[in-house]
């Protein structure tokens, strides 16, 4: 009885409205679970919590993602739905810290460089999102939303592009590119989702998807160990040397990686 009610109102629609009212009707509204396509580019930045890094130095960076949504609507209400999916994103930024460099030579002499270091960071996590949306009825041809929850990442990749600054002049080390450092990143990301946009029907059950999300983590991205030391910078931003004519090593390097995201996708 309720299969031959909605079939009889969408024709009743048909006939009244047109073939684009009645697409507009045929939301998912009574679906338990929905599934859907994204692309998300975004543009992050690390926001160092320490005051060794130079802040002025923070740089912003362009990322992207890719991956799948879901939908469940776990009350009689489609105000309300439990947002998931998993995504394979891309961010990252720029810091600039003190650094040193002792170099020996074929001949088995040293050479000792001070300087900073521009590091540019670029990271690739798994992540999954875990929000609550809740989104109003259709206003116009639009359905528009807002999302709250958290973030959750597990990183595959970590890389960097280091470009020195030397205080000494001569044969310097050379900036790297593609630098791997797995070995310094923390395994995980935790950070807090907001997510709000707009949903347009385009057809029957397809909808396309629009929002713009902000992720701000509050989990540090490097690790915590013995060689994830930073330098003690002086005012000039080079390394503070001791007694000996070295570079003072001080606390643990502490930052947060966030962005934002334009994301783009098509539930069906």
């Amino acid at each position: 009885m309720k299969t031959i009610l909605r079939i009889s109102i969408g024709a009743l629609l048909m006939s009244l409205l047109g073939h684009h009212a009645f697409a507009q009707e045929s939301d998912m509204d009574d679906r338990k679970i929905r599934f859907g396509l994204m692309a998300t580019p975004n543009l992050g930045w690390m926001r160092p919590s320490i005051t060794e890094f130079d802040k002025d130095g923070a740089q912003t960076r362009l990322g992207f993602g890719y991956g799948l949504m879901l939908d469940y609507k776990f009350s009689a209400s489609a105000n309300y739905l439990f947002s998931t999916g998993i995504n394979l994103t891309t961010n990252g930024g720029g810091l600039v810290e003190a650094y040193d460099s002792l170099n020996i030579g074929l001949n088995g002499e040293s050479s000792y460089f001070t300087g900073t270091l521009n590091r540019t960071y670029r990271f690739q996590y798994v992540n999954i999102p875990i929000l609550l949306k809740m989104r109003t009825n259709e206003i116009g041809y639009m359905t528009y939303f807002g999302a709250i929850g958290f973030d959750l990442g597990i990183r595959t990749r970590a890389f960097a592009n280091d470009d020195y600054t030397w205080k000494q002049v001569g044969l310097t080390p050379a900036d790297q590119k593609d630098v791997n450092i797995e070995n310094q990143i923390n395994l995980f990301r935790l950070g807090i989702n907001l997510t709000a946009g707009g949903e347009f029907n385009l057809s029957g059950n397809t909808n396309a998807y629009v929002g713009v999300g902000w992720h701000n983590a509050f989990t540090n991205v490097f690790r915590k160990t013995a060689d994830n030391k930073i330098l003690v910078p002086t005012s000039d931003g080079y390394p503070s040397l001791n007694s000996d004519g070295f570079a003072i090593v001080g606390k643990n390097k502490a930052a947060v990686s966030n962005y934002v995201s334009l994301d783009l996708g098509i539930y069906f």
